[in-house]
């Protein structure tokens, strides 16, 4: 089985990669059985929804950009769960995430695909309060409308996701209780997984 992490950051290699990355290896640890798949949004070029109609009568997208490959690949039906990480941009997620997100209403309309599994989420800002809650809150949102699974960090964090100031003096790698939350949410996940999919 598999669980997918999406970084929604436009920026190559930056933190928004470094944390979804960080979920995904603290899930190995707590399960090694778990494969896990990291696709950066990054250099990639793709648009949001069209709202065209063609995921009605199809099981894919009429847009043939960057993101089909990503939207094709995740209809692997051994994947259970999905980790999206987001930079608040502006108080919000970032363009690219939304356009993501909102592409994925293709499953949705193709018999709820993503129905049940399990989907968490992750943001950074620049700001210690910048916005993070808000848009983690916005990808679940986004989550709940394919009837997904939503997990938050574990305790003795357990609140919304992975929570990052990435501006913490010294580099957010300083910055113990937010890594805290991304591990946590990686471990959370990797618990579920064990006790609905390995008992």
């Amino acid at each position: 089985m598999k669980i997918v992490g999406i970084s929604g950051s436009p920026r190559k290699e930056k933190n928004t990669e470094f944390l979804v990355k960080l979920a995904l290896e603290s899930i190995k640890e707590k399960e090694p059985s778990v494969e896990t798949v990291f696709i950066p949004l990054s250099e990639k070029y793709f648009f949001g929804c069209l709202s065209c109609g063609y995921c009605h009568e199809h099981y894919g997208c009429s847009q043939k950009d960057d993101l089909y490959p990503v939207l094709e690949q995740l209809k692997d039906e051994t994947i259970k769960g999905l980790i999206i990480g987001s930079p608040v941009y502006m108080g919000g997620m970032s363009s690219q995430t939304k356009a993501f997100l909102d592409r994925t209403v293709l499953f949705r309309r193709n018999q709820f695909k993503f129905q049940h599994l399990l989907g968490g989420a992750l943001a950074t800002g620049g700001s210690r309060n910048g916005g993070q809650e808000l848009v983690l809150q916005n990808i679940h949102a986004s989550l709940m409308i394919h009837n997904m699974i939503i997990v938050p960090d574990s305790a003795p964090t357990s609140h919304f996701g992975g929570a990052v100031w990435e501006r913490v003096p010294g580099g957010m790698e300083n910055d113990p209780i937010a890594l805290e939350t991304v591990k946590n949410l990686g471990y959370n996940m990797a618990s579920l997984i064990q006790k609905m999919f390995l008992k």
